[in-house]
């Protein structure tokens, strides 16, 4: 049994208002102070605390409390308005400062310029940091253990060993040259240590937090503009475009059990920072996974860059001598880096890139057209996305042969282009409604279909990318519901 109370209590005052006038218009102006107060009391009874029940898992609860004090000011600049090249320069600026209990004070800021040299166009930057220090979860989280299934790459697999004797057979074995060295590298003879061909087995995985955490820390900037063209009045049409960068350090994070072992044993690199986190038995034999430390901790480094593209069109076209209200809507996202970076404690950079591999699309696109015409409108979108890799450190080499297993490449001669599938093409998902709003506006009636053509998502071996029966999931973006048909109906009453 647990009880668990969790408190905040806020002290906050501000004032807002105009403070002084420019020729350019009046500065607009905000200061406030703010002081929070948090408690957790997560209070486990000894069962819970010692891992005396089902499964022996621990949890030693959560036990402590903090105080943040912030001061924070904003104000809006009109520098430059009604001017030849020069109809509009706002400067926003604005800054806080935050006095933490266990980590001092920090100031943060954020500037913001737009600029528009004419009516239709608007150029606009950005530049700010961040900060956010870790939270009671993150401080004060006791010792939790649980029970998890790994893969073990070190341990020969069961094809690889004599089903009499139990000798090593070298030429069965399909693991990668840099799997087999990094496993040396850190202690295990991977043609020694087996678990009697079980690779997969159970062990315990410890997390928690810790008081030596640091506090996150950001810089972030974009630039971009927005362009209304101005020639006619006969139809709207406008262009937008954004570049933005993000650059965080000290990302507190929880890693997987499945992550750590991968990441030290299956980089082709042979460098990470996550092999201490693993504790195996002594028996040079058997050494069996026996604890994963997957405690918080700092990601050095997180950096994400890319574009953002609109345009919007919208018009009245006369077919038939009726008139129709056309408006369309295009959203692109392109991603031109996702990446993290850990350094050890002896100075090895841990370094990867996940652009293009799953979870991070390297393009997506959403496209809404809109049809109106008197009550009724029709609305037809797409969204598409671009194609997806798994990391290239555990990509499989062509003519990898089965194991047995529910691989079904069996390698020359027969399959010489054939590997796990980890990897999928562009996807297309297509939607469609139909509206009617009556006269009056009280009734409102929409159906249609999502996933119109029914669009299932791509087939991928569910040993190289998670997912269900085959198909992947877990934030990926593909639509695993398949065509869906649906009918609103609202109806509004006036004033009883």
């Amino acid at each position: 049994t647990f009880d668990t109370r969790y408190t905040q209590t806020i002290y906050s005052v501000f004032a807002t208002g105009g403070a002084f006038v420019l020729p350019a218009g009046q500065v607009n102006a905000g200061v406030g102070v703010e002081v929070r107060r948090d408690w957790i009391n997560s209070l486990p009874n000894a069962v819970a605390e010692e891992g005396l029940f089902f499964g022996y898992s621990v949890d030693a609860g959560a036990e402590g409390h903090k105080t943040t004090e912030e001061l924070f000011m904003e104000a809006e600049f009109p520098l430059v308005g009604n001017q030849t090249f020069a109809e509009e320069l706002t400067l926003n600026l604005s800054s806080r400062l935050t006095s933490d209990e266990y980590y001092g004070s920090h100031t943060t800021y954020s500037t913001k310029l737009a600029y528009r040299p004419i009516n239709s166009l608007l150029l606009r930057a950005t530049k700010g940091t961040s900060y956010r220090s870790p939270n009671l979860r993150n401080l004060f989280l006791k010792g939790q253990t649980g029970f998890l299934n790994v893969y073990d790459p070190c341990l020969i697999p069961a094809a690889a060993l004599d089903e009499e004797t139990g000798d090593y057979i070298a030429s069965e074995d399909e693991r990668e040259a840099h799997v087999l060295s990094n496993c040396r590298a850190n202690g295990v003879d991977p043609t020694r240590a087996h678990n009697n061909g079980r690779n997969v087995y159970n062990t315990e995985v410890k997390s928690g937090g810790s008081l030596t955490l640091d506090p996150e820390t950001s810089e972030s900037e974009s630039i971009g503009f927005v362009f209304e063209q101005p020639f006619t009045n006969a139809f709207l049409m406008t262009v937008g475009m954004s570049h933005y960068s993000i650059d965080v350090d000290d990302t507190i994070i929880e890693p997987s059990a499945g992550f750590i072992i991968n990441d030290c044993y299956l980089s082709a690199s042979g460098v990470s920072t996550f092999c201490g986190r693993i504790t195996r038995d002594n028996d040079p034999d058997s050494p069996l996974i026996n604890l994963v430390d997957s405690g918080q901790l700092n990601r050095d480094n997180e950096k994400v860059r890319g574009y953002d593209y609109n345009i919007r069109f919208a018009d009245t076209w006369t077919i038939f001598d009726r008139p129709y209200q056309i408006d369309m809507d295009l959203n692109s996202h392109r991603l031109l880096e996702r990446s993290t970076l850990f350094i050890g404690d002896d100075g090895t950079e841990d370094d990867n890139e996940f652009r293009s591999e799953w979870g991070y699309h390297r393009w997506k696109h959403e496209l809404r057209v809109g049809v109106g015409m008197g009550n009724y409108l029709v609305r037809w979108s797409v969204s598409g996305l671009s194609p997806l890799q798994q990391d290239e450190r555990f990509i499989d080499d062509w003519g990898h042969s089965g194991d047995g297993s529910s691989n079904t490449c069996d390698g020359p001669p027969d399959d010489v282009l054939c590997r796990d599938v980890g990897f999928t093409d562009r996807y297309y998902l297509h939607s469609l409604s139909l509206t009617y709003r009556s006269p009056t506006g009280e009734m409102v009636i929409r159906g249609g279909a999502r996933n119109l053509f029914n669009e299932e998502p791509p087939l991928v071996d569910d040993s190289e990318v998670w997912s269900i029966r085959g198909r992947p999931y877990g934030g990926f973006g593909y639509d695993l519901l398949g065509r869906s048909v649906f009918v609103n109906f609202s109806y509004s009453f006036g004033q009883l």
